[in-house]
């Protein structure tokens, strides 16, 4: 059985641009709302929320505890991270309703070989989407959906949402097209077009110096 997740969280009262406050003593600002709950400035240590994050993702149940009170039930619905410094910015935290269905996203991963790639190198396996969104009970949260690739034999062959098994009780969301496309081989391209765009800087240049060459003449005249 996997180890429950885990997470300590206290009331702030740092709103605005006070939260600076919160991240130099090494916590993240979060905002705790949803089932039963009135939307609460909280603060989570940082790392342990990354440990946290790695583990769950936008799909696993996470219990928090606040200011050392009973645990509830709670999704990571948005991680805002600093592109420069990877530092954890914001967390926005919903409490979920165990007897309820939710809207979740849950990642989408190939499994298996595309023997169109690896054994007869026509092509390369193109995914064009990475997750999608589900409708099920908290407790019927699937981790990952997996995405068999074995059976890509051919350029162009592709998978569908539709192609993809889910888990009992899980369905896709309402919205989302079972048509919308998910992987595909997609074709190499030739390798004289990429020689022909390695070659063009090339050309460039030799324009540029015989530029320069008229301009060196020019000015000694």
């Amino acid at each position: 059985m996997a180890t429950p997740l885990e997470l300590s969280a206290s009331v702030r009262s740092e709103t605005g641009r006070h939260v600076h406050a919160v991240r130099r003593r090494g916590e993240v600002p979060a905002i705790l709302y949803g089932h039963n709950v009135k939307p609460q400035n909280i603060a989570i240590e940082a790392r342990s929320l990354q440990k946290v994050w790695h583990g769950a993702g936008h799909s696993h149940l996470v219990d928090l505890a606040l200011d050392g009170g009973r645990a509830r039930k709670v999704l990571i619905r948005e991680l805002q991270v600093n592109p420069r410094t990877m530092e954890l910015m914001h967390v926005d935290l919903f409490a979920v309703n165990l007897r309820e269905k939710l809207t979740v996203e849950v990642p989408l991963i190939p499994i298996g070989e595309s023997p169109a790639v690896t054994e007869f190198k026509l092509g390369v396996l193109q995914q064009v989407i990475t997750s999608v969104k589900v409708e099920c009970m908290p407790g019927d949260i699937p981790a990952l959906l997996n995405v068999d690739i074995s059976g890509l034999t051919e350029i162009d062959q592709a998978i569908r949402l539709s192609e993809v098994p889910l888990p009992e009780r899980v369905t896709l969301a309402t919205g989302v097209d079972p048509d919308e496309l998910v992987l595909k081989v997609a074709q190499v391209r030739v390798a004289a077009e990429a020689e022909e765009a390695e070659a063009a800087p090339e050309e460039g240049e030799e324009a540029e110096a015989g530029e320069g060459g008229d301009d060196d003449s020019g000015s000694s005249s």
